[in-house]
């Protein structure tokens, strides 16, 4: 037999049953399969086509914390005369609103950063954009002042860049840029969106950009918690809903922050060359932007983690534990002791977060302010979980200011100087990072200032003080009385955090100015009682406070809060 299809007689193998295929028959077999598989995806397609003639499904109605890594979804569009944010970017991002023409003769600010610029634990209405709005309006009220508050909740500078290029294309007068804080949460919480190579990145955004898969989103995030899948269960910051765990709430997020001196310098290098590209976008387009150097509260916030440096061998790491329990036993006796046993844990190891914070607390009870602020300064940049901006950071900032003859305003210096000793607490600070009111309306009238510095306002053009008081009284008076208690439970969820890490016993004042800051805390957050039962304990421990009781109640005055029912008398 001589057939091709069998085995040869002398035994040697017959050719495939396909090798005397003709090439024109294996191009009809893949355009075969080609069309079966477009046959199989044309309804889907004409499902996406349906959708879209119907403008249902649109990505940019769906919200989602990843937004800011989709270079396919903006931050705005437009709705006939106005552009307005887009749903995707909610919540995270305040919803704003500006008219597609601007006004003549008008002046439009954006407002770049995170949880800060966006008003946490409050809202935009108290976030120094809207304070900066307000103070240009008083100082010049025959032009239009826009002011776009783009603050993204947990946003680093990594997802604020390309906000900006796209703020760029709606007719700027300015740019403002604060940002420093949020660099090494979202790059431990995004790791793996910020990680993804460039093909992945655009397969995946266009992706997201089907009205299938932004529909398909949508009907998974209204399915119970429990019935989802892991990849799809709620991220949404507790900034916004208290009730919602975040992924930094979760064992594996905390446990994930490791003392790594090449993570620190591969963040702080990523921030500097993002802020300087963003620089440079602004620069190209002849576009002035201002960078703001945010602070941090020190005093009333101990390190959310602590770890021994590396390589301390278990023999130091006790004769270490033995000084820091004397220390923390002495503290309630005899603060020099104290001192002392915690100077001989740091001559162990100087790199432990809490220990820097016990010795700063300690020299500040003993009127070495000085010595004192240094300490609260380590404290926070060796902390383990650095939510607050280090100083690497901050220097980061400064040297790209210089470098590239931007202007900077310190607002850090700013409310510094306004503290007590030169060490910010409550009395500045609401939480770890987040000013009160009154430090945010000081931020924007250092804004303003700077923007007369550089020519953007004129200098005839000044705001008499009575008519801001007024302004302040009845901006705030607008907000409702509930607004300073939504605020307490949107900054609840720090306090529960910390109380679980076996924090709770550091954030206790343990002298009466501490005591005193804590009133003035609750006073922000419109917890009346609980600020007069502080202020009392603050005057029964120490009857001197009470002036500094009063100069933080006339301050409280000064920024149009309604006076308190809370009595300041001395004891």
């Amino acid at each position: 037999m001589n057939d091709r299809n069998t085995i040869s007689e002398n035994g040697a193998d017959a050719r495939p049953l396909t090798a005397g295929r003709s090439p024109a028959g294996g191009s009809r077999l893949r355009l075969f399969r080609l069309g079966a598989v477009l046959v199989g995806l044309l309804p889907l397609l004409l499902l996406e086509i349906g959708l879209r003639g119907l403008d249902l499904g649109r990505p940019t109605d769906q919200p989602g914390p990843s937004a800011g890594f989709n270079q396919t979804l903006p931050l705005f569009e437009r709705s006939g005369p106005v552009f307005r944010t887009t749903r995707t970017h909610a919540p995270f991002v305040a919803s704003q609103e500006f008219p597609v023409e601007k006004p003549r003769g008008g002046f439009r600010v954006f407002c770049f950063g995170g949880s800060t610029v966006y008003g946490h634990p409050y809202l935009g209405a108290t976030a120094f954009p809207k304070w900066l709005e307000l103070e240009l309006a008083g100082s010049d009220p025959t032009r239009s002042w826009q002011v776009i508050n783009c603050g993204g909740v947990s946003y680093a500078s990594y997802r604020i860049a390309p906000m900006v290029r796209e703020a760029l294309q709606h007719q700027p007068d300015l740019i403002i840029l604060a940002t420093g804080h949020n660099e090494f949460l979202e790059d431990r919480t995004y790791h793996a969106l910020k990680s993804r190579s460039a093909v992945r990145a655009w397969l995946e955004d266009t992706a997201y950009s089907l009205r299938l898969v932004t529909l398909a989103r949508h009907w998974l995030a209204r399915t119970p918690t429990a019935a989802r899948p892991p990849d799809v269960a709620s991220d949404h910051d507790p900034a916004l809903n208290p009730n919602v765990t975040t992924r930094l709430d979760s064992a594996s997020g905390y446990a994930s922050y490791r003392r790594d001196a090449a993570w620190h310098k591969n963040v702080i290098a990523q921030y500097d060359d993002t802020v300087r590209a963003i620089v440079a976008d602004c620069q190209a387009a002849h576009v002035p932007i201002l960078l703001v150097r945010l602070g941090t509260n020190l005093r009333d916030c101990p390190p959310f983690k602590s770890e021994h440096r590396a390589g301390l061998a278990p023999e130091p790491e006790a004769d270490w534990q033995t000084a820091f329990d004397l220390a923390t036993g002495a503290e309630k006796f005899d603060l020099t002791r104290a001192l002392q046993f915690y100077l001989e844990a740091a001559a162990i190891d100087r790199e432990h977060a809490l220990l820097n914070y016990r010795i700063a607390r300690t020299l500040d009870r003993l009127d070495r302010k000085t010595e004192a602020l240094a300490y609260f300064e380590k404290a926070k940049d060796e902390d383990i979980c650095p939510l607050r901006i280090i100083s690497p950071v901050a220097q980061s900032l400064t040297r790209i200011a210089v470098e590239m003859k931007v202007p900077l305003v310190d607002a850090a210096g700013l409310l510094a100087a306004k503290s007590p000793d030169g060490i910010p607490g409550y009395d500045w600070y609401v939480d770890h990072v987040h000013p009160t009111i009154g430090g945010h309306q000081w931020i924007a009238r250092a804004l303003a200032a700077q923007m007369r510095e550089s020519g953007l306002l004129a200098w005839s053009a000044v705001w008499p003080e009575d008519k801001r008081l007024g302004t302040y009284s009845r901006h705030l008076e607008e907000l409702g009385p509930t607004y300073f208690a939504d605020g307490a439970r949107r900054v609840g969820w720090l306090e529960k955090w910390a109380r679980r890490q076996r924090l709770a016993e550091e954030t206790i004042p343990n002298d009466a100015p501490g005591y005193a800051r804590l009133g003035f805390r609750r006073l922000d957050l419109g917890d009346d009682a609980g600020a007069q039962e502080a202020f009392d304990e603050a005057l029964e421990r120490d009857p001197a406070v009470v002036q500094l009781i009063r100069d933080g109640a006339k301050q409280r005055l000064s920024e149009g809060r309604p006076e308190s029912t809370v009595t300041l008398g001395a004891k």
